[in-house]
């Protein structure tokens, strides 16, 4: 009886197990024909059994499975994960297949599952799943290894545009911990954007620790030495320490010794207008255009300073006495003078960039100043056209 009833047992287990086989032929089958939804099922349990979870067959077959769900228009709603799970068997396959039995065949395929699931990734960013989106993100990199044809690099997916995502995720997530362990990974890396040093060093600047934040602020200016934004990330720095002094010490110095960069007299005419010293800062304005008459930046702020001194002398103008005729008329022209700067300071800057909405208004305004409606009316369409591009 004993006997009999081991045998019993042993058939059963024999049973499941050729179930478990059936599964993954019917899963096969199933993929073949199309019933994307019957696939799934079978592959489904023979990825849960003992037997069968871990074969190379089940993660070939799931993966291919999953992949074709996500291709198709019928069945992509089966599975609102099936791009992960599509990856995650290709790439537990290739870890696998130590013989190359699957390898040429299935590598293509975990690239367009890489590329599903970072597209996945980020719309649950997009959705605020932060958790989600990081778990699924940091899957990608185990791709990398085993894409020899560089198909990730050619879709914009590398290492450093994911540790990108991934401080951008961790930030909006309030996990400051996080968000610094990948700006560190990716200036490590030498990524090439300023905006990663002016980050690291705002989250130093949150944390009280000035000191930490001007070291960042520094190292990106050893790189990225004619970037505006660090440049003023720097200013805002000394502004905020009370110590605007210092760095007005440190530019002198350095225009001692390199006379002819424009760079070091924009930083200078910075500190200047900050220190309330409008005839310091023109002077250094000018000099920065003298050097490269191109630099956006000097020449609008050089218009912005020209245009308020004229409100200022119109202001003054407005509160003479009307005895006072002569005074009048020689601030009047000042002021005209002065809104005459703006407007060709303002009109290299658009010279330069034809697109840029401030300056547009801005020319709009000091054109009808200056009694050009023509001009001023050619602006407001300008400033009308940018404005509806920006909303599409």
């Amino acid at each position: 009886m004993k006997k009999s009833l081991i045998f019993i047992s042993l058939s059963l287990l024999v049973m499941k197990g050729a179930a478990q086989e059936n599964n993954l032929n019917n899963a096969n089958n199933y993929l073949r024909s199309g019933e994307l939804d019957k696939a799934k099922n079978a592959i489904d349990l023979a990825a849960e059994h003992e037997k069968t979870k871990t074969q190379n067959k089940m993660w070939y077959y799931r993966g291919k499975t999953y992949l074709a769900i996500c291709e198709s228009k019928d069945f992509k709603n089966l599975d609102p994960d099936a791009p992960v799970k599509a990856f995650v068997s290709f790439i537990n396959l290739l870890k696998a297949d130590k013989n190359n039995i699957y390898t040429k065949e299935v590598t293509g395929f975990m690239i367009s599952s890489a590329i599903r699931t970072y597209n996945h990734g980020l719309d649950e960013y997009r959705n605020g799943n932060f958790i989600k989106a990081a778990e699924e993100l940091n899957l990608i990199f185990e791709a990398f290894p085993f894409d020899k044809d560089k198909g990730l690099t050619r879709s914009n997916i590398s290492p450093e545009a994911l540790n990108y995502d991934l401080y951008s995720i961790s930030l909006d997530a309030k996990d400051i911990g996080k968000a610094k362990e990948y700006l560190q990974k990716l200036i490590d890396a030498k990524y090439k954007s300023s905006k990663i040093y002016i980050d690291m060093s705002r989250i130093y600047l949150s944390e009280k620790d000035t000191a930490k934040a001007l070291q960042y602020i520094e190292m990106g200016r050893g790189i990225f030495d004619d970037d505006v934004k660090l440049i003023n990330a720097e200013l805002a720095i000394y502004i905020q320490q009370h110590k605007t002094d210092v760095l007005l010490e440190k530019i002198n110095k350095a225009i001692e010794s390199t006379p002819d960069n424009e760079l070091l007299y924009y930083t200078q005419g910075l500190i200047y207008n900050e220190k309330k010293q409008p005839e310091k800062a023109e002077e250094a304005y000018k000099k920065v255009v003298e050097l490269k008459p191109d630099h956006f930046d000097a020449n609008f702020e050089l218009a912005v300073m020209y245009f308020n001194r004229a409100v200022e002398w119109n202001n003054k103008a407005s509160n003479l006495p009307l005895s006072e005729t002569k005074k009048q008329q020689e601030y009047d022209q000042k002021a005209k003078a002065d809104f005459a700067s703006a407007a060709a300071s303002f009109e290299k800057c658009h010279e330069l960039n034809s697109n840029d909405l401030t300056t547009v208004q801005s020319l709009m305004k000091v054109y009808r100043i200056l009694g050009d409606e023509a001009k001023s009316l050619a602006m407001k369409e300008k400033a009308d056209k940018i404005k509806a591009a920006k909303k599409k």
